[in-house]
């Protein structure tokens, strides 16, 4: 039985349902409506992030078994199926599963399957890479779902996450005041309301980008009164990504040392962190917490 029938067998064996007592259903709601409505595909940003935040070349991939955990539409399955790897995996809670097995259709080395990161329904020591890109911090317990994520690396395996940092006590403040208000809207009005707010978000990249001091501080202004508006330079992707601030239920932000200890916690080594010098694709990208480590090799003695 080769690699993708195995996992295959143990997804159906196992349940996709949250953990009990967890309410995930904002998160459910919320992944389902922007990823099958926003088919960001922007496949020279989404090669140039994936090899930033993960660190992984195709020698890297190379006939590795990898799990995309929280793939969301795909674009990242799209881009490590650019190498040849024995087989990747899709991993999401959400309906999102529908719009990346529609956006891989044509990878023979992808699989997609439904099911929670926190109980993923895979057997220990299943996967050589795993990476996570911006969804454990969408979790109700952030670093049980690591714990959960990283017992499914095979002796040597390697995970890397990445996940929002914590920010000044101030600005901590104002994120949690509006997403207190944004997360008890509707998604039928907090969506076409991140569409309007997209020009505030072009009009703080120009800000931003004064040479002006005057402007560039009521740049600064306007982004803290705003700070979940994107300042993507596409207006879609701006649309997606304030969305995927203000909606979902959980959000939460963490220090380097904070993600360092949930790797050490796990038992991984080879621990690193690859947020030290961060590369931007785009002026404004979101820097974050990037960390990687690999579980220990079996010892040949």
């Amino acid at each position: 039985m080769d690699h993708s029938s195995r996992l295959q067998e143990g997804a159906s064996a196992r349940s996709e349902s949250s953990a009990p007592g967890l309410d995930q259903a904002r998160t459910k709601s919320t992944y389902s409506l922007q990823w099958n409505r926003y088919r960001i595909l922007r496949p020279d940003e989404d090669r140039a992030t994936f090899r930033n935040h993960t660190g992984l070349g195709p020698a890297d991939l190379a006939g590795a078994v990898v799990l995309d955990a929280g793939c969301g539409m795909g674009r990242y399955l799209r881009i490590a199926a650019e190498a040849p790897a024995a087989l990747i995996v899709g991993l999401d809670l959400s309906l999102a599963v529908l719009a990346a097995r529609d956006s891989t259709r044509d990878q023979p080395a992808v699989a997609v399957v439904q099911g929670d990161l926190a109980r993923p329904p895979f057997p220990p020591g299943a996967f050589d890479q795993i990476y996570s890109l911006g969804v454990i911090d969408h979790t109700p317990d952030p670093e049980t779902t690591f714990r959960s994520l990283a017992g499914l690396l095979k002796p040597g395996g390697r995970i890397v996450v990445w996940v929002y940092p914590r920010e000044s006590p101030i600005v901590e403040l104002m994120m949690n005041a509006q997403r207190r208000v944004s997360t008890r809207l509707p998604l039928a009005i907090l969506d076409p309301l991140c569409r309007l707010l997209a020009p505030v978000g072009a009009l703080k990249r120009r800000l931003a980008a004064s040479r002006f001091r005057p402007i560039e501080r009521l740049g600064v202004a306007l982004h803290l009164a705003t700070i979940g508006v994107s300042m993507h330079p596409d207006p879609e992707v701006r649309v997606c990504d304030t969305l995927d601030w203000y909606a979902p239920r959980y959000l939460s932000r963490h220090t380097p040392e904070e993600v360092i200890g949930w790797f050490r916690r796990a038992g991984l080594d080879d621990v690193v962190d690859l947020g030290r010098d961060p590369i931007f694709y785009h002026a404004g990208q979101g820097r974050g917490v990037n960390i990687a480590g690999r579980r220990p090799a079996v010892s040949s003695g």
